[in-house]
C-alpha cells in the first residue's frame, strides 16, 4: 500500500469520534507532501531506510517546525517552532512521517493521561478507563490503529504506564541514549524520549534509528532473571500478581533461569522517596515556572495541586536524592550481575475515568499508584520495556529492566522473551 493511501486511512481513522483528543495539532497538507515524497522514493528504489513511509506520532512536548510546543497546556503562549527537535530530524532522515503533536497530560505531569483542555484520549481497550499518561495521545494513536509508531517522553513512567493500560509496548531507555534536546522539560534529571509501538519490532526500529547504533542481535537467554519479592514491589493486585507468576512458570519451563528474591535497591528507593520526596517533584516546580505561574488558574487543577504540594523546595533534599541515586545505581548493577529484572509495569488495572475526573483525592491516589513501579526504575536509570502479557486487558503488562547502559542486551533479551508472554491466555481469564 502506498504511503499516501496509508496516510489517508490514518487521517480518516483519526477523525472518527472515538479518536477525538488524540491529537493537539496536525499539518495534513504537509503530511501528504511527505507521503508523496516517500512514494516517489519507493518508485525509484531510493528508500531512506526501514522507517521510510512509517507514520510516527510525536508527543506534544517536542518541537515540531511551524507548530507551537504547548505540552498540552493553555497557561502560556507558545510561539511556532523555527525547527524540529533533533530527534524528529533523525526520524525524518530515516524517511519517517511525523504526524503531528499527540495529546498528553498537561506538562507531562501525570501518570493517568487526562487533559481537561484538549480532551482525554480514549483508552482503546476500554473507553471507561484512564488511558495512562503522560503520553496518552501517543498510546491511543497506536492502539486505535492511527499511527505505526510513536515517540513519547518518560520521566517517571510516561511511556510505560499508557503502554500497559492500552496493550502496547513502551520503552524508557538509559538516559542519554537518544537526543533529548528540543523537548519542553519537566524534570531534566529524569526526562528522556521513549519509543512506543504495537509490537517489539517497532520499538527495535525506533531504537536503532534514534540511538544511531548497530542493532544488538545477540539474543541469548541471560544468566538469570530476577523477579523482585513482595517487599521489593509493594502491594500488587491479585490479577497482576497472578500474571507475573504465570510468566515466571512459563519462562522456567522454557529453560530460563528465574529467581524470586529481594532487590534491595527497589526497597531503598521507596524509603528514599518517603524521606526526601521524589526527584520529579523536586525539579518540576522550578522547571515549569519558566513557562507559567504555578498558581495559574488555567492549569489543570490536578497538575496545579501536585506542583504546589512540592513547595517550598528543599535544596538539601534534592542533593540527598542525587547522592542516593548515584549510590543505588551502583548497588543495583552489582546486585544484578548482568541479569535482568522482570516485574509488573503497573500494580493494578487502570482506574475508571468517572472515579477520578472530579475527585481530586482519588485522582492523587490513583496517580501515585500508577507510577509506583515505574518511578523507581526511572530513578535508577534502568532501561525498561513495558510488554503486553497474557490476555489483552488493560494493565496486563510486564516490564523487563536492566542496569543502566544495558539497552542493547535488554532489547535482544526481550525479543526472545516476549513471544512467551504474549502467548499466556487461558489461566488468567
Amino acid at each position: 500500500m502506498s504511503a499516501v493511501t496509508r496516510l489517508a486511512h490514518a487521517l480518516g481513522r483519526a477523525d472518527q469520534p472515538d479518536a477525538a483528543g488524540v491529537f493537539l495539532r496536525r499539518d495534513d497538507a504537509g503530511l501528504y507532501k511527505q507521503a508523496r515524497q516517500a512514494d516517489a522514493r519507493a518508485a525509484n528504489d531510493m528508500s531512506l531506510g526501514s522507517l521510510d513511509g512509517q507514520l510516527v506520532v510525536i508527543k506534544g512536548n517536542f518541537a515540531l517546525k511551524n507548530l507551537p510546543t504547548t505540552a498540552g497546556s493553555v497557561s502560556f503562549i507558545a510561539p511556532a517552532e523555527p525547527a524540529d527537535a533533533p530527534l524528529v530530524q533523525q526520524l525524518k532522515s530515516c524517511g519517517a512521517i511525523p504526524m503531528g503533536h499527540a495529546n498528553l497530560s498537561e506538562f507531562a505531569y501525570s501518570g493517568l493521561g487526562l487533559n481537561p483542555h484538549f480532551g482525554t484520549p480514549r483508552n482503546a481497550l476500554d473507553a471507561n478507563l484512564a488511558p495512562g499518561g503522560s503520553s496518552s495521545g501517543c498510546a491511543s494513536a497506536i492502539a486505535l490503529g492511527i499511527a505505526d509508531l510513536a515517540i513519547g517522553t518518560d520521566s517517571s513512567g510516561s511511556t510505560r504506564v499508557p503502554a500497559a493500560y492500552q496493550g502496547i509496548y513502551g520503552y524508557r531507555p538509559t538516559m542519554g541514549r537518544y537526543d533529548a534536546s528540543g523537548i519542553l522539560p519537566l524534570a531534566p534529571s529524569l526526562d528522556t524520549p521513549g519509543p512506543m509501538a504495537r509490537d517489539l519490532s517497532g520499538i527495535r526500529l525506533l531504537d536503532t534509528a534514534l540511538a544511531q547504533t548497530e542493532r544488538d542481535t545477540s539474543a541469548a537467554k541471560p544468566s538469570h532473571i530476577v523477579v523482585p519479592d513482595r517487599n521489593s514491589l509493594g502491594a500488587i493486585a491479585p490479577a497482576i500478581s497472578a500474571l507475573l507468576y504465570d510468566a515466571m512458570r512459563r519462562l522456567r519451563a522454557a529453560g530460563w533461569h528465574v529467581y524470586v528474591r529481594p532487590v534491595k535497591a527497589l526497597e531503598q528507593v521507596r524509603s528514599t522517596f518517603e524521606r526526601y520526596g521524589t526527584l520529579v517533584a523536586a525539579e518540576a516546580p522550578s522547571t515549569l515556572s519558566r513557562w507559567t505561574a504555578l498558581d495559574q488558574p488555567a492549569l489543570d487543577p490536578n497538575v496545579r495541586r501536585r506542583l504546589q504540594a512540592a513547595l517550598p523546595a528543599n535544596p538539601d533534599n534534592t542533593r540527598q536524592l542525587h547522592a542516593m541515586r548515584a549510590a543505588l545505581k551502583d548497588d543495583l548493577s552489582e546486585d544484578l550481575n548482568s541479569g535482568f529484572v522482570l516485574m509488573p509495569t503497573v500494580p493494578q488495572p487502570p482506574p475508571r475515568l468517572a472515579d477520578i475526573a472530579t475527585n481530586p483525592e482519588r485522582f492523587a491516589r490513583e496517580n501515585a499508584t500508577a507510577l509506583s513501579l515505574t518511578m523507581p526504575l526511572a530513578f535508577l536509570d534502568m532501561p525498561s520495556l513495558a510488554m503486553p502479557a497474557g490476555p489483552k486487558l488493560p494493565g496486563y503488562s510486564l516490564t523487563l529492566a536492566a542496569a543502566s547502559g544495558r539497552d542493547g542486551a535488554l532489547l535482544a533479551t526481550a525479543e526472545a522473551m516476549s513471544p512467551l508472554l504474549c502467548d499466556m491466555r487461558t489461566e488468567l481469564l
